[in-house]
Order: C-alpha cells, then structure tokens, then sequence
C-alpha cells in the first residue's frame, strides 16, 4: 500500500521547499503528563508517546487546515502504515512536553511526518519517532495522489 519503492531526496516536498533542517520542525501541541500515562515510578509508559506523536501530528494537520472534518468531506482519506519510535530520557509525571512535528518526505501516495517531543522546562529530547501515511481513495481503500492542496500547504508552513 505504500509507495516505499521510491526514493526521491529525503525532507522534500517534491518541490524542494524544504531542506531538512531542524527550523522546520513546528511546535504544535503541549501536555502536561497525566498519573494514567505513568508507571508505578511515575514514568511515562513508552506506549504513550505514540499516542502524542498521533495527537501532534493531528494538530499539524490542523494548523495546515487538514482536519478530521475536512478530510470527512473529501473523497480520500489516510491509512496508518508505518510509525517508528526512539526513546532518549524519560519523561515523568507533571512533566509539561513540547511536541514538534514537521513532513520530511511527500511521496506520490504517501506522506512521512518526523516527531520529537522535549520536555519543556530543560528542552531535553525525550523522544523522536516517524509517521507514514499512505492517502486512500475513500470508496475503493486504494492508494491515490497526495492533493496538491496538501503539498501546498506543507511547502508554504515549512519554507524558510
């Protein structure tokens, strides 16, 4: 399902308007750690981070004007097939995190987001990971282009 046989230049938007530098990363959702996201030592269960990667990339696709709501009045929407995490600290209960998120790789059908969440008031990375998501045509669940609308919208958020 996913275009993965292709490989244009890594942090593109097929377009060139990014090159990959940490200045694309955006700041899009801050949380405050909850007791029932924590162990008995009252760490954050590793579990946990794929769920605020999920919840920033989901507030990327806000700010760029690509919601739930928006994508259900589509003809397309997006499949999950690949997330990928990288655990460097732990983070702690009460801690407040800084989730970044920023598109490194717009494929044909696909589109890989690139995560990292610091804690805020160290900026210690805590966790960094990736998302793919492969658009679908709604009615058939076959791959489709990524709409240039997103394309565009990603280009004009992550250009210097």
């Amino acid at each position: 399902m996913s275009d993965s046989d292709e490989d244009p230049p890594a942090a593109t938007t097929d377009g060139g308007a990014y090159d990959g530098s940490d200045d694309a990363f955006r700041r899009v959702w801050t949380n405050r750690v909850r007791m029932a996201e924590t162990d008995r030592q009252a760490i954050v269960y590793y579990g946990e981070y794929v769920t605020y990667q999920d919840e920033a990339v989901s507030a990327y696709r806000r700010e760029l004007g690509f919601d739930a709501e928006y994508v259900r009045g589509t003809d397309w929407s997006t499949r999950m097939v690949a997330t990928e995490m990288e655990y460097h600290e732990s983070a702690r209960y009460e801690d407040v995190l800084v989730n970044e998120v920023r598109v490194a790789r717009i494929g044909e059908t696909s589109v890989t987001y690139e995560y990292r969440v610091r804690r805020e008031d160290d900026d210690r990375l805590l966790a960094k990971g990736s998302v793919t998501q492969v658009i679908v045509d709604e009615e058939t669940a076959e791959p489709t282009p990524v709409p240039d609308a997103f394309r565009d919208a990603v280009a004009d958020r992550q250009s210097p």
